[in-house]
């Protein structure tokens, strides 16, 4: 769901993010603010739970649009943000063109994120004795820290996994190769985190031995659907829309009448990528192909997965001697 806009960048939510406000609202209820807290209400405690739970996604914004908007500088388009139970990310449609330009893009995030807790720290100072500003600047605080450090873990697709990227990518000279390495060196770490997770678990620290698992979990996912993407980005941001639309009468007519305007239809001279991110965000399966106001074709989605699939097929095919 879209809640609105900054810079022209969309700012989305989903389901899980709704969740995950109301479970973190509900332990800092029911543990952190009644402990620096005592005697207050329980209705006192929820709005102080719910408004830190808040913050801590706006903190979570804002690392995610120093991403975008260093991403933008950089000619970068950003498809939007999207807040997650597991926080939060930016659709970047393409790859940063130099080690340098993924370098200031990675980092940025982490350092807005310390930038936000070194202002928490200094609001905290203002109030003397426990009070309602101090408990929240101390959680807001602390809790960017971990952001910052978590996110400089050497784990792709986080920031410092990126921060490896570029790295290797400025020694090897190869964007796919470095890609690679980082990934595996990401997926390493998310067994780590599963296992470490899982021990906790078993040895009487539940909730946060599952929660270090789960982020393990989709750690470990992201990290091979980032490589995976990568591979289909590569081959389709080469190929212009024209080589892959279909222009059959009857799968024209099947677009209904009236053209579809900019935001949802590709030119032919457009990449096959294009079509792939609109298809993906129209979640029609199917994008228009227009030239000069003309509906001349019609990509699907399996059209695009029939171009992935036989460049797949092409390379695991075996040589000839």
């Amino acid at each position: 769901m879209q809640l609105f806009r900054v810079r022209g960048i969309p700012v989305r939510i989903d389901f899980g993010w709704l969740l995950i406000v109301v479970f973190i609202a509900w332990t800092l209820a029911s543990g952190y603010f009644p402990h620096v807290l005592p005697s207050l209400s329980p209705t006192a405690y929820w709005i102080q739970g719910l408004t830190a739970a808040l913050l801590l996604f706006a903190s979570v914004l804002l690392h995610e649009l120093a991403h975008a908007l260093v991403a933008v500088r950089h000619g970068i388009p950003v498809g939007g943000i999207t807040l997650h139970i597991f926080g939060g990310v930016s659709q970047l449609d393409s790859e940063p063109e130099t080690p340098r330009a993924e370098l200031l893009i990675a980092i940025v995030g982490p350092l807005a994120s310390f930038a936000i807790a070194g202002v928490a720290h200094g609001v905290g100072r203002l109030f003397s004795g426990p009070s309602w500003p101090d408990a929240l600047a101390g959680y807001l605080g602390a809790v960017n820290v971990v952001v910052g450090v978590f996110n400089l873990v050497p784990a792709f697709p986080l920031d410092g996994g990126r921060v490896l990227r570029a790295a290797l990518w400025a020694w090897t000279g190869r964007l796919e190769a470095a890609t690679r390495i980082a990934t595996r060196i990401g997926s390493a770490l998310a067994l780590v985190m599963i296992a470490a997770g899982i021990v906790r678990a078993v040895t009487g620290d539940v909730v946060a031995g599952l929660w270090l698992a789960l982020i393990g979990l989709f750690l470990q996912q992201a990290s091979r659907s980032s490589y995976a993407l990568m591979h289909v980005r590569v081959r389709l941001a080469a190929l212009p829309a024209e080589h892959v639309m279909n222009t059959a009468p009857a799968v024209l007519e099947s677009m209904g009448p009236g053209i579809p305007g900019a935001e949802q239809a590709v030119s032919p001279r457009d990449s096959a990528w294009q079509a792939f991110l609109k298809i993906a965000r129209n979640g029609r399966g199917r994008v228009a192909v227009v030239d000069r106001g003309v509906l001349v074709g019609v990509i699907s989605q399996r059209d695009l997965q029939d171009v992935v699939t036989a460049e797949r097929d092409t390379r695991a095919a075996p040589r000839a001697a």
